[in-house]
């Protein structure tokens, strides 16, 4: 699973940029649409009377309502509440900043190349660890 990092601290590839600036939709985390294209890993949803719950397996808890959007990390844990993201990339930011983490899903991974959605200090760390599983790390000297 590959971490979703906030677009500032990737290299700055145009085509992702304008992928991640489209709308932000629900459907992105757990779909009940066939039709949908989920693009983050390991999110399960309810849809509730008011809300949408979404859930990871780390038991963060993400509540969407009609405005607004509450996160609670854990049971116990303190909640923020934010401004529903307009974008893919105000959702990203908004989970790197409560420390969330976030994985996109393999349909990111078929249609970008690592270096456009991988932070730029983990290119090379990628790329060497892709090698090493290749049995081809003699091509890095």
């Amino acid at each position: 699973m590959i971490k979703a990092s906030p677009y500032i601290q990737t290299i700055g590839s145009e085509k992702f940029k304008e992928f991640l600036i489209q709308p932000f939709s629900l459907n992105q985390l757990h779909t009940f649409d066939v039709n949908q294209q989920v693009l983050f890993d390991g999110w399960h949803s309810n849809k509730l009377q008011d809300y949408v719950s979404c859930t990871n397996q780390n038991g963060v808890v993400l509540e969407f309502y009609p405005e607004v959007y509450i996160i609670q990390k854990s049971f116990n844990a303190p909640v923020c509440q934010l401004p529903l993201p307009k974008t893919i990339d105000d959702f990203i930011n908004d989970m790197a900043r409560c420390d969330i983490p976030l994985y996109w899903s393999k349909w990111v991974d078929e249609n970008f190349e690592p270096k456009d959605y991988l932070p730029q200090d983990g290119i090379l760390e990628y790329f060497t660890n892709l090698l090493k599983k290749m049995h081809k790390s003699h091509e890095l000297s």
